[in-house]
């Protein structure tokens, strides 16, 4: 569909497409800093993300420790977001018009809801993500007009597309370099396994390679009949003279580098990756959150075995999809069960064993942790990995029937393969894993190659590694 009749379906007005406020970057700065007794180099970085809680956390501590580095950071995103940028250092640029979205996507697209969860919602976001195309490209044109003599080095998150059409041959400012950061799990096709969503493990094999050739022909041939003809006309209407990927492989070949957030044990391998795309690690824990601990804390760090059940930041409006199944399952296991809910919705019944909280750190409850049950966030996910705790995951809203997927291959987690897991596959899967002491032995192993891995120096090395290219 043309742009203006996607904005009117789902009911955002058209006009509002590439209107833009108003933002400055501050110029005259001191352009070297010193850094562990080193002479560095100060560069601009222009920071992007579509305003969704899980693209824009790991956005603000690479933010935080590109301030820290002494490079001036600007950060683009929803204004909702404002606060929290604010505090890593970096200066705020908010996205303009329809790109601002300021809450869930099922809160402002209540028709999202109704869709069913998997491609069906994942279509609805591709066809926002183009619709928002022109307010993010209108937004970065202006904030890298503001400062033309200097060279900006973009890094975005990966849905953030608004370097596109820049980078596809229409008029405007173009960065130094763009920086793709992989927030979700890799979404580009490959002859060595299935496309994304699809939930098959990988198989290089003879017959292995013909399946996925033939899946992923099947994939594209239906984004080519849907998104991809507005993904053209849009770019098109913005002056692009060169053809665009289709937009899975797009958000990883756009950007000069791909940085994805996570190790190569849970990604799966591809011998015709592109040589721009790179493991670095998942991110360590940050600074802790100024929170008040829950009363039930003395609990937590005595308790001899302890399972935590999340839905997540998004999901959690209907808690009875995951976390009161958890409960009921879990009631009569010797185990303290900690909730977290994400937001002010409240169990139906607490057993004697559970203990709830809205929101406590992920970093500081894992370190406690024998088991996660939870839907799968690629963040979240991460988080567990990092200090070593095995999961069961039950998602399939938005990436997370992949993320358990790939879970599941590293063998990280036990996936249970639906949104909407019955009380008995839960309570299996948690004695599984408390009773099988390999499957701690290779979250250990996991956690130990994310601890190897240094993310926020491989980030920093790219930034300069561009700037120096540009200058």
């Amino acid at each position: 569909m043309a742009l203006a009749d996607a904005a009117r379906r789902y009911g955002i007005n058209d006009q509002r497409i590439g209107a833009t406020r108003p933002f400055q970057f501050v110029a005259g700065r001191t352009r070297r800093t010193r850094e562990r007794g080193a002479d560095r180099t100060v560069t601009k970085v222009l920071i992007a993300a579509v305003p969704v809680h899980g693209h824009v956390t790991p956005m603000r501590e690479i933010a935080r420790n590109l301030v820290k580095r002494g490079h001036d950071v600007t950060f683009l995103t929803g204004s909702i977001f404002r606060e929290s940028v604010e505090r890593t250092g970096a200066r705020f640029a908010p996205l303009p018009g329809q790109a601002d979205l300021a809450g869930s996507l099922n809160a402002l697209f209540p028709e999202r809801e109704a869709l069913r969860a998997g491609q069906e919602q994942i279509e609805f976001d591709i066809d926002l993500t183009i619709q928002g195309l022109p307010a993010q490209h209108a937004a970065v044109q202006e904030l890298l007009a503001e400062d033309p003599p200097e060279p900006v080095v973009v890094v975005h998150e990966t849905t953030f597309v608004g370097v596109w059409p820049v980078r596809l041959g229409a008029p405007g400012r173009r960065p130094a370099g763009v920086i793709g950061i992989g927030v979700i799990p890799v979404p580009i096709n490959s002859i060595d396994h299935a496309p994304w969503g699809v939930r098959l493990p990988p198989d290089s094999s003879a017959d292995g390679r013909a399946r996925n050739t033939f899946l992923n022909e099947v994939a594209a041939s239906a984004l080519r009949a849907g998104s991809h003809r507005d993904l053209v006309t849009t770019l098109a209407e913005l002056g692009t003279t060169e053809e665009p990927p289709l937009i899975y492989q797009g958000l990883v070949e756009i950007p000069d580098l791909f940085l994805q957030l996570t190790i190569e044990s849970m990604d799966y391998p591809r011998s015709d990756a592109p040589p721009h795309l790179r493991h670095v690690g998942t991110l360590p824990p940050g600074e802790p959150d100024d929170v008040e601990l829950p009363g039930w804390w003395s609990e937590l760090t005595s308790a001899s075995r302890v399972v935590l059940v999340t839905q997540g930041t998004l999901a959690n409006s209907d808690l009875g999809r995951l976390i009161e199944p958890t409960l009921r399952a879990l009631a009569d296991l010797d185990a303290l069960v900690i909730v977290t809910t994400g937001s002010d919705a409240v169990p139906a019944a607490l057993p004697a064993n559970a203990r709830v909280a809205e929101y406590v750190p992920f970093d500081l409850l894992l370190p406690h942790v024998d088991v996660l049950v939870s839907n799968g966030g690629y963040g979240g996910v991460h988080r567990a990995l990092w200090h070593g705790v095995p999961m069961v995951l039950a998602g399939d809203t938005d990436d997370k029937a992949e993320v358990g997927a790939l879970a599941e291959w590293a063998g990280a987690a036990i996936n249970l393969g639906t949104g909407d897991p019955h009380e008995a596959d839960v309570r299996k899967a948690v004695e599984t894993i408390l009773t099988d002491p390999s499957r701690t032995k290779r979250t250990e192993e996991l956690a130990a190659e994310c601890r190897s891995h240094d993310p926020y120096e491989a980030i920093a090395a790219a930034v300069e590694e561009l700037a120096r290219r540009e200058a």
